[in-house]
């Protein structure tokens, strides 16, 4: 993939985060929706000029798009803007936290807890491993095996994941939470798929 199509993507990616369509950022750069969608999938390239303007619509800087000093130095970041989300269940998002979960030997997540309906069964679960649970934002309940307890911002919680848990937003107002997992779930998705590549 060229520098073109990396910072297509990347454009669509922050559009959609905003919520804009192509019909807006056209509005707002003056470049007609039909060059904006053809950029946005690699398919004709755009002056700097043009590119600092779809920057300033989007309020992000020209650098971030272009990602020129932190692939130089071989730095991954990813912005809050470019993370992947994911609706896991209907009250709880997931956000990945880097690009290539399957590289490392833990797995950070954030994920936002929308308030629970009252008296809604929470099902317990275990896995092997361990996590680490710290909140950002909101109240959070967790249980552990026949015990809770409420995690308040800045609170955090270290658990045996082979232990019966679950975590939960019983309160009237979304939370926020950062979890580890070690090991890594996504290794052993790679390991599976090696096997079965290899007709194991």
């Amino acid at each position: 993939m060229d520098l073109a199509q990396t910072i297509g993507q990347r454009i669509k990616s922050i559009r959609k985060a905003r919520q804009m369509t192509l019909k807006q950022l056209s509005e707002t750069t003056g470049l007609s929706p039909g060059f904006l969608s053809q950029f946005e999938r690699g398919m004709t390239n755009i002056a700097i000029d043009s590119l600092n303007r779809i920057a300033n619509a989007l309020s992000v800087p020209l650098e971030s798009l272009l990602k020129i000093a932190s692939q130089d130095k071989g730095i991954d970041v990813i912005r809050s803007y470019e993370r992947d989300s994911t609706l896991i269940s209907p009250h709880v998002i997931q956000f990945m936290l880097n690009s290539q979960p399957e590289r490392f030997a833990f797995l950070p997540r954030a994920f936002k807890l929308l308030p629970l309906p009252q008296k809604q069964k929470i099902e317990l679960y275990s896995h092997e491993g361990q996590e680490f649970i710290y909140v950002l934002e909101g109240a959070v309940t967790v249980y552990l095996e026949d015990q809770s307890t409420i995690l308040y911002p800045g609170d955090s919680l270290h658990i045996d994941s082979t232990k019966p848990h679950n975590w939960a937003n019983l309160s009237s107002m979304p939370a926020l939470i950062l979890t580890v997992n070690s090991p890594n779930p996504f290794l052993f998705l790679d390991d599976l798929r090696q096997d079965v590549d290899e007709g194991q």
